[in-house]
């Protein structure tokens, strides 16, 4: 019977894999396993453990002083197949593979080839923090380099249902990368990207490169598995589908009601299938301390002491990972444990600088504790740093609702139309054009933005407004709301 086990759990059985012949030291496992990330021993301690209980207590030998090395045999080909009830069970992926290939390197020069070879590090390192993915090793993914095989035997050989691949020219003084997401199975291209920068710039903005494809890569893969996960029976879906329905149905269909209890509806049932599931209580705490506060369901105590409860559960399941520590360090402040909650958006950031949803948090969290520009420019910057974010249109109308509170108001409607232009369904980003509007001094256009803000929430209320603009917007705007 196939076992799943969760996504660093495999990767280190991959990382142990590739390095069977020698024992490997604990710091190299973290490199590989953990890229970019400072982690505790006791993580690695935790996954070698699962490993053991899995396969057996003798498959993984502990070198004193040294290190690990993969102690069981490993059948390969034809060999393989032959006796086969013999082997240890067979591992499934607890999430949605990847494989990022080598960058085909199409010039001569050594320096180009060193930046195709970190720009793919870099992807696989970024793409392993994206929850639901499980992206296989670059040890795996870069043996293929040399080799003329087709996307389909990649997928077939690794077992995965999405690959990266990439080129690296030099064309005058230009470096153009160009990348693509393809369907492994089909083969299929689901997205293609563009990237150029000066010759001179190229190596020293690796990073920020590789920032640049994923900001674009991301949603692009998160909107390819919604997709997939539609075309599955509903009884077919695990806890990952549930997860990633729940980010489809606000993707799909906005900030609404319908939207938001579809959300958590799915959530509920991911942690129903795994209760250590944390990503899936942390969102959950989230959308429902988020759902409060925009009026979308009533503010109650009972409901506020589970959203508090399942967050602070998130954090005792999962506490080395940021994007749990995000979304739950979110959902204490929504709930008014401001204290708290920046303390775990701090340790958020600390595992992952570049967690953007960290960054909006804290600006919000900011604001509402009185650092009103501090918090302005730190949501600016979460944001900056993630140009395609799914959530930008929520994002820029709470941040416009923040420039209003400061008196900047010509900046304030330029976030409201933004959001406006990003999300045409969000009701609330028309509520505040309005408010602006009006404060402005042109009554018309704003009974015009609030009209359709009624159009796009028919339950909407004064109440509503005032909750989430404030009463003195909402007492102006009672004014136009007869009209």
């Amino acid at each position: 019977m196939p076992t799943a086990v969760g996504a660093r759990a495999f990767d280190l059985l991959l990382c142990l894999l590739a390095h069977r012949d020698r024992v490997i030291s604990k710091d190299e496992v973290l490199d590989i396993v953990w890229p970019g990330l400072v982690v505790e021993e006791n993580n690695l301690s935790v996954q070698v453990s699962a490993l053991r209980k899995l396969l057996g207590t003798h498959a993984i030998a502990t070198i004193s002083g040294r290190g690990y090395r993969f102690a069981l045999g490993v059948r390969q080909g034809s060999e393989a197949s032959q006796g086969a009830e013999h082997q240890p069970r067979a591992v499934a992926v607890a999430g949605t593979t990847i494989a990022v290939l080598p960058f085909n390197v199409l010039s001569a020069e050594p320096q180009i080839r060193f930046l195709a070879d970190g720009l793919a590090e870099d992807v696989i390192a970024l793409l392993a923090r994206v929850p639901g993915f499980v992206l296989i090793s670059r040890a795996s993914s870069f043996v293929f380099r040399g080799h003329d095989v087709t996307v389909p035997e990649v997928a077939h050989q690794l077992g995965v249902r999405f690959v990266v691949e990439g080129s690296v020219r030099l064309s005058n003084e230009t470096v153009r990368i160009s990348t693509q997401l393809i369907e492994a199975g089909s083969g299929h291209v689901l997205w293609t990207g563009r990237f150029d920068r000066r010759r001179g710039e190229a190596v020293d903005l690796q990073e920020d490169i590789a920032r640049g494809i994923m900001s674009e890569l991301e949603p692009e893969l998160t909107r390819a598995e919604i997709a997939h996960i539609r075309r599955q029976r509903p009884e077919n879906l695990d806890v990952w589908a549930h997860y990633h329905q729940a980010i489809g149905s606000i993707a799909n269909q906005g900030w609404g009601r319908e939207a938001m209890a579809e959300a958590r509806s799915q959530l509920q049932k991911s942690v129903a299938l795994d209760p250590a599931f944390g990503l899936g209580h942390a969102h959950y705490a989230l959308l429902t301390a988020l759902s409060m506060n925009i009026g979308v369901l009533p503010t109650a105590a009972s409901l506020a002491q589970e959203a508090l409860g399942a967050a602070n559960h998130a954090i005792g399941l999962d506490d080395g990972s940021s994007e749990v520590l995000g979304y739950a360090g979110c959902a204490l402040c929504d709930l008014g444990h401001h204290d708290r909650g920046v303390e775990v958006l701090h340790q958020a950031l600390e595992i992952d600088p570049s967690n953007a949803q960290a960054h909006v948090a804290l600006g919000a969290s900011l604001v509402l504790t009185g650092k009103l520009e501090a918090g302005i420019e730190q949501m600016r910057f979460g944001m900056a740093i993630s140009p395609r974010d799914r959530r930008l249109g929520f994002w820029g109308w709470a941040l416009g609702v923040f420039l209003l509170r400061a008196e900047r108001s010509s900046e304030a409607l330029e976030e409201a139309r933004t959001s406006c232009r990003r999300d045409p369904r969000f009701h609330l980003a028309r509520v505040l054009e309005a408010a602006i509007l009006d404060r402005q001094g042109h009554p018309a256009e704003a009974s015009a933005s609030l009209a359709m803000a009624r159009q796009l929430c028919a339950s909407l209320t004064l109440n509503e407004i005032a909750l989430t603009h404030g009463r003195r917007v909402g007492d102006r705007l009672a004014l136009l709301w007869v009209q």
